[in-house]
């Protein structure tokens, strides 16, 4: 098959583009080295859907965020992704600053601006610290779950056409005639045009298409994530006052109803580690924003790489190589934009937006504690699955595990049905539950536990049945 457009990488903006072309008709695949979607820059990070008042007015960066800030609502109901406008406050005591990023987001066309004083603060951040005064308060920011947005953008792809290709790391790339021929360790693939998206690896997609390759800057941000009972007294996104290194280390409920606090921004390489000092300076940072915050109700840390190409986004048609559209340095806010983003694309093709009628809803994946009663009872009635408790801490079923097992994106990690039901990501993250879950994929997917993945290839949870682990 000759496809019309091959997408190199599954984060959330090349599912968008995937999504996109397929619902206007395309014959699309996606191609990522990874064992699943959203395994970079998409599962790690801040799941903030910024307003729009930060970039510089007239950028990629302001024209996407604006954009895609107010495709969010409907495509996240069309996707049944969770997404909450909570609303966005920039706090300080600089009251020319805020006034200079309430200027620029008017300029940038963000609607519901508002300036603050300390009384109003406290209405919506009781706990706010002493010595903030002023404040510019977005109220058509949001969060959402940027890992399930991507994985629900492939899902609903798939189900209406497109393909997605996992674990196929590409080495070659050659032009026949008006054809792209892609090699990768596992096959060949044929598309018209190709985009590459593949976030931290663009330069190695670049150098092997022998298009445009630019200056990449590796930035790692480091978080905490809280418990649900940590109670941090704030009803939105709390920010410090904008630097050039980033938005700063941030306040925000998440839609699990957990609590983020950071991130750090150190230029760094691909390593998603954290470090005691960029921790420490979480604590003495988030302090300055909100008080009472009790560090002993992290109950995890994790850190992600944003990819920094200059002061912009680059989305462009490359000059040296037709048929290749080049996006480079989508880092934040990079989420909140990848619905305006894929548009943008679809024109850069010289393709029409308009959607193929009869295309088919992505069923609603909900979790079966999320459900009410008298479904949780009708459900129960037909499948007794959903009676079995696999995830204690987040109430996972084992119900709500094969649904996910099923969806249209085939996965077989761990991680994989984490980022789909939750399982493992609660106190005892995955004490309970990890064994089971490797149990009921290696017997969905008819392959032994040492084949079982905890993310990608190489990290296999057992070397062996030294024990005989089929019989746990």
């Amino acid at each position: 098959m000759i496809f019309d457009v091959i997408v190199v990488g599954g984060g959330v903006v090349g599912t968008a583009i995937f999504n996109k072309l397929v619902r206007i008709g395309k014959k699309v695949a996606l191609l990522d080295k990874a064992s699943d979607v959203a395994t970079g820059q998409s599962k790690a990070n801040s799941a903030l859907v910024h307003a729009g008042y930060d970039p510089a007015p007239n950028t990629l960066k302001a024209k996407m965020n604006v954009k895609g800030n107010a495709l969010f609502p409907a495509l996240c109901r069309r996707l049944g992704v969770p997404f909450k406008r909570t609303g966005a406050l920039v706090v300080g005591d600089d009251r020319a600053m805020i006034e200079r990023l309430y200027a620029r987001g008017k300029e940038n066309g963000v609607k519901n601006l508002f300036i603050l004083n300390r009384e109003q603060i406290l209405s919506l951040a009781p706990d706010i610290a002493d010595g903030i005064t002023v404040a510019l308060y977005a109220k058509s920011a949001g969060i959402t779950s940027p890992y399930l947005l991507t994985i629900a953008l492939a899902d609903e792809g798939i189900l209406n056409g497109g393909k997605v290709f996992l674990e196929e790391d590409i080495k070659r790339v050659e032009r026949e005639g008006e054809v792209f021929k892609i090699t990768t360790l596992k096959g060949e693939f044929y598309a018209k045009n190709i985009i590459n998206s593949a976030g931290a690896g663009y330069n190695d997609i670049a150098k092997i298409l022998k298009s445009e390759s630019y200056p990449l800057t590796f930035r790692r941000g480091e978080y905490f994530v809280f418990d649900k009972n940590a109670h941090l007294k704030t009803s939105c996104t709390l920010f410090p006052l904008p630097t050039k290194m980033g938005k700063g280390v941030l306040v925000t409920p998440t839609v699990d109803g957990n609590f983020l606090v950071g991130p750090t921004s150190e230029d760094s390489d691909e390593r998603t580690i954290t470090t005691d000092a960029g921790l420490n300076d979480i604590k003495v940072k988030a302090k300055n924003i909100l008080k009472n915050i009790n560090f002993k109700n992290a109950i995890r840390q994790f850190s992600g790489v944003r990819v920094i190409s200059g002061e912009d986004f680059i989305i462009e048609r490359s000059k040296r190589q037709n048929g290749v559209i080049n996006l480079a340095g989508i880092c934040s806010p990079g989420l909140s934009s990848a619905p305006a983003i894929a548009e943008y694309v679809v024109k850069l093709l010289g393709y029409k937006n308009e959607e193929k009628k009869n295309l088919k809803a992505l069923p609603k994946h909900t979790l079966f504690k999320n459900l009410p009663i008298t479904k949780q009872r009708e459900l129960l009635r037909k499948d007794k699955s959903f009676g079995e408790i696999v995830c204690k801490c987040e109430k996972i079923t084992k119900g709500d595990i094969l649904s996910a097992l099923n969806r249209p994106l085939k996965v077989h990690s761990v991680d994989g049905i984490k980022r789909r039901t939750n399982a493992g990501m609660g106190i005892c993250q995955g004490g309970f539950c990890f064994t089971k879950v490797v149990k009921m994929i290696a017997k969905a997917r008819k392959i032994k536990y040492e084949e079982v993945l905890k993310e990608n290839r190489g990290s296999e949870v057992a070397l062996g049945d030294i024990r005989e682990v089929e019989k746990w």
